[in-house]
């Protein structure tokens, strides 16, 4: 902020300091039309180094050619190495030959700023280029190197750090300092190594463990390493399936962290009981790269009080949702596909398969349904990009305090379906 107003003459007027009338300074005969435009020519832009450039185009610098010893005391005499004539340039065009004080006053800079860019274009022959924050080429080798990184977002690490990802392995050979490239890593690309904490993928660590152990044989590391790399392959492939839409209707759906009730700051209220409000989201996926509009996004909302978390509340409104929202669109399409968690408590089980069973064979019989399932730990689907983007807006609430504040930030994501309004569960 301080740079900022510097280089913009924000706070800062246009004056003659002298009371000059000679032919070597007319300052007195400018008027305060003539001196707004002045300044304005300087501060037209707030890049230093371009208003070095206009500061320079107004002084003519030549080396001292004779000095005359004002000060008897030797020690104390001034040696200066430039003689600088100023002048200023009117509306009219007219140049106008001005002393140093109102040069200063006028362009509201110091005297060291001036003499210095006087001293270094007799030097080099040129204005000064911008040589603070360190070099502008390390930095964007560190840059164009960081955005060369391959990676992935993490689904539980979201609430710590909005729009966080992870790296993947990387190498660097240009040699910079560790501070220049964690500032640039951290402030400029919000990255981070690792894995998510939570609901690794169990395949995965073993892998790991079994490729990082000293013990085993290079036999047993290379055949471990293409085990783990085939099971990263089989992974990403349900991505390409998600994506390859083609001429079907594909939806996502998943659970929401549970919403707490009431959300508060003050102590108590985090040591009392609470009451959960559950979201479930369904999610009509278009391909890669399409936006998640309003309309594709669904949200079914209840209490803890009003039903249970489990599978025959998943199915019931996974049913509301095909036969009631989504009836339309199933009747254009051929083919309905599923993808979502495979967690036997809410979604892998007899209650959600009995729903798509019976879907099929009472009201769409020229259906076909396919069900995919991620492996766990490689889940992150695209209701999970949406609860992430709800979970950003209930952060920036410090209180909630009913559950009618929940539904409202909601809404701004997606349509609603309140339990027993909208929507009711049965057995």
């Amino acid at each position: 902020m301080a740079k900022k107003s510097r280089y913009s003459g924000e706070g800062s007027v246009a004056s003659i300091a002298c009371s000059h009338k000679n032919a070597s300074c007319a300052a007195v005969t400018l008027t305060p039309t003539d001196l707004a435009h002045i300044k304005g020519q300087l501060y037209s832009t707030d890049d230093k180094v371009t208003q070095d450039s206009i500061i320079l185009s107004h002084m003519d610098a030549t080396p001292c050619k004779r000095r005359r010893p004002q000060v008897e005391d030797e020690q104390k005499r001034r040696q200066r190495d430039v003689s600088i004539k100023f002048s200023v340039l009117k509306e009219n065009k007219t140049k106008v030959p001005v002393c140093q004080a109102s040069f200063l006053s006028i362009f509201c800079v110091k005297k060291d700023r001036v003499q210095n860019v006087a001293k270094y274009w007799l030097e080099h022959g040129k204005a000064r280029s911008e040589n603070r924050g360190g070099s502008r080429e390390k930095k964007q080798v560190i840059g164009d190197h960081i955005q060369s990184f391959s990676c992935r977002a993490s689904l539980y690490a979201r609430r710590g750090a909005p729009g966080r990802k992870f790296l993947e392995q990387n190498h660097c050979e240009y040699q910079v300092s560790y501070s220049l490239y964690y500032s640039i890593f951290m402030y400029d690309f919000n990255l981070a190594f690792g894995q998510p904490a939570k609901d690794v993928c169990s395949i995965c660590v073993k892998h790991r463990i079994a490729i990082n152990n000293p013990d085993s044989s290079p036999e047993e590391k290379r055949d471990k390493l293409f085990m783990y790399t085939l099971h990263h392959r089989l992974a990403r492939q349900v991505y390409h399936s998600l994506n390859d839409v083609a001429d079907s209707f594909t939806i996502c759906f998943d659970v929401m962290e549970n919403l707490l009730l009431p959300k508060s700051a003050i102590g108590q209220t985090y040591y009392s009981w609470h009451l959960y409000l559950y979201v479930f989201g369904v999610v009509c996926h278009r391909g890669r790269g399409e936006p998640q509009s309003r309309h594709d996004i669904n949200l079914y909302t209840w209490m803890e009080s009003e039903n249970s978390k489990d599978s025959n509340t998943f199915a019931l409104a996974l049913q509301h949702f095909l036969t009631k929202v989504a009836q339309e669109d199933l009747c254009q399409f051929q083919s309905l596909r599923l993808f979502s968690e495979s967690c036997y408590v809410k979604n892998k089980n007899i209650n959600v398969l009995a729903i798509l069973f019976a879907l099929r064979s009472q009201l769409y019989p020229q259906l076909d349904i396919q069900y995919f399932f991620p492996i766990r730990g490689h889940s992150f689907l695209p209701a999970d990009r949406v609860f992430g983007r709800v979970e950003q807006d209930i952060r920036k609430q410090p209180t909630i305090l009913l559950p009618e504040e929940y539904v409202s930030i909601l809404r701004k994501h997606g349509n609603v379906h309140q339990y027993g309004k909208d929507w009711q569960c049965y057995d």
